[in-house]
């Protein structure tokens, strides 16, 4: 973290220079007028003379300029994206003494979709449009952005004005990595033209060094949502167990665990484990297992003896070499068995964040054996009621753990802060054989 503020130091100085050329122009236009005067050759005299006026007006803006610039008491803020499977969503947290304020802005294409559903003329199309969308989302979170009913999605916030750039990062998540999979030179390009619009776009407030656009890992992305909670706690004793579309996080600190990593947290060393099982999320768990009918929106009122087990058993998670990852690579390639340590995590609770925000108590019965309900997603609702359920009994976690509305991206940001992962080995990039882009 010291090496990336130094290079931000470092534009900020070349800035100065420039400043100093400047005055290196006034003071030799001057000394041409003065000695021009002397020698009484008025025609080039006026002519320095005129030089220096403009000179020195040019110096004056850029003076008063930098004067208004910091009378605005600039912040320090962090640009950051969350490349989700459903879209893209932009924050920008600015430092307000020791805390971090979260500004959220609009949510944009998703990176994953070109490269997943695209190929060809019509992939570089898709692809210009969704970089397009992410760059245009700094723009657009300079004015409140109104839904039909006239009420903000997104509240203005003027971060050109109001913020020092500290970084700027486009992180993506599962359905990136599934996409880097299927696709893998089409998403080098994507992260390449990504980058250079981003820059393009920054040129003027933050060093190209600055800014990140790739797919995190696993472990990263489990790590960020800990931290993130973290920051609310006095203890580092806890697990998260995480839910999206495409993936699902465990994480937890664990003195005794060989794959756990040194993690700097607010100054002390922790040594945290955490997995990512990929193609476990809900969307993606329900393209593995299928949708059944006994797993069907109202599908006790088909059948009068309707049981959860009989949704249940369509979906196996655990076999007794452990829980199956689908997409992730092992020793015998896509698709390997995960064997959790959670009876050696050093923890007192678990919290669980993600989908399972939204998980309720009657919510098998409300979804599984009620036709007339307001679902969010009626075809998919008892499956994933179901199915969340399933997948904490496989882990061995209760369903009654406490809950947190948790965004990784906060962690993200402690993280960038902290250089949190100064201490840690290699970030396996499980998703890939052939290592990350």
């Amino acid at each position: 973290m010291r090496g990336r503020h130094l290079k931000q130091d470092g534009l900020i100085l070349a800035r100065l220079l420039l400043r100093v050329d400047e005055l290196h122009i006034l003071a030799e236009c001057a000394a041409q007028a003065l000695a021009s005067l002397i020698h009484k050759d008025k025609e080039e005299a006026m002519k320095n003379f005129m030089i220096l006026i403009v000179t020195m007006l040019l110096c004056s803006t850029a003076s008063v300029q930098q004067v208004a610039s910091r009378s605005t008491n600039a912040s320090p803020c962090h640009i950051m994206y969350d490349a989700g499977s459903s879209g893209t969503r932009l924050y920008i947290y600015e430092q307000q003494d020791s805390k971090w304020v979260e500004h959220e802005g609009p949510k944009v294409g998703a990176l994953a979709n070109p490269v997943r559903n695209f190929q060809g003329n019509e992939l570089k199309k898709a692809a210009d449009n969704v970089v397009d969308e992410v760059v245009q989302a700094l723009e657009a979170i300079k004015t409140d952005g109104p839904d039909d009913k006239g009420k903000p999605k997104w509240h203005a916030f003027d971060w050109s004005t109001r913020c020092t750039i500290e970084s700027a990062t486009v992180f993506a998540t599962a359905g990136m990595r599934i996409a880097e999979q299927e696709n893998r030179s089409e998403s080098k390009k994507l992260w390449k033209m990504l980058k250079e619009k981003l820059q393009e776009k920054l040129e003027n407030k933050l060093d190209s060094s600055l800014v990140t656009t790739r797919t995190l890992t696993g472990f990263e992305e489990g790590l960020y949502t800990w931290l993130t909670i973290r920051d609310e706690k006095d203890s580092h004793h806890f697990g998260i167990v995480e839910m999206g579309g495409a993936s699902s996080q465990v994480t937890f600190p664990c003195k005794d665990c060989k794959d756990a990593e040194k993690i700097l947290v607010q100054g002390k060393l922790v040594s945290l484990y955490s997995y990512s099982f990929l193609g476990l999320g809900q969307d993606e768990a329900l393209k593995r297992f299928g949708r059944t009918p006994s797993c069907a929106h109202g599908a006790g009122l088909v059948k009068e003896d309707w049981a959860i087990a009989d949704c249940a058993d369509h979906m196996p998670l655990k076999s007794s070499e452990g829980i199956r990852d689908p997409y992730n690579y092992g020793s015998d390639g896509r698709g390997t068995y995960i064997d959790l340590p959670i009876d050696k995590a050093d923890i007192w609770e678990w919290v669980l964040t993600g989908t399972f925000k939204f998980m309720k108590k009657n919510d098998i019965l409300y979804y599984c054996k009620n036709s007339d309900v307001d679902a969010f997603k009626p075809l998919t609702s008892c499956f994933n009621a179901v199915y969340q359920r399933e997948y904490l009994n496989a882990l061995g976690v209760s369903s009654f753990s406490k809950k947190d509305d948790a965004s990784w991206t906060l962690g993200a940001v402690l993280c960038e802060e902290d250089d949190c992962l100064q201490k840690a080995g290699k970030l396996l990039c499980r998703w890939s054989d052939k290592g990350c882009l």
